[in-house]
């Protein structure tokens, strides 16, 4: 019993171990010519997912279930996509 204590604190000692250490860094002040190219991105990504969302919205008027369902599910996985990359730039919405 006391064996196989000891063998999972030490397992867990040496987990532990591999942990990554956290580093905190302090972020530069960004330049002003970046700020305004990432707003500018950040416009077009928004305007990208309305753009999106309309072709969600109006897929309605297609043949088939299945095709709706394609145009919709492609729509949402590109809205995902540029909703990624928005927070990735660090945009608000």
């Amino acid at each position: 019993m006391k064996a196989a204590v000891a063998m999972i604190l030490a397992i867990g000692a040496a987990l532990s171990g591999c942990a990554p250490y956290p580093v905190s860094v302090a972020q530069a002040p960004m330049p002003l010519t970046a700020y305004w190219d990432r707003q500018a991105e950040c416009a077009q990504i928004y305007g990208e997912i309305a753009r999106q969302q309309r072709i969600a919205a109006s897929s309605g008027v297609m043949s088939t279930i299945l095709v709706e369902g394609a145009v919709r599910l492609n729509a949402a996985n590109v809205i995902y996509g540029l909703e990624t990359r928005a927070a990735l730039l660090g945009c608000r919405a």
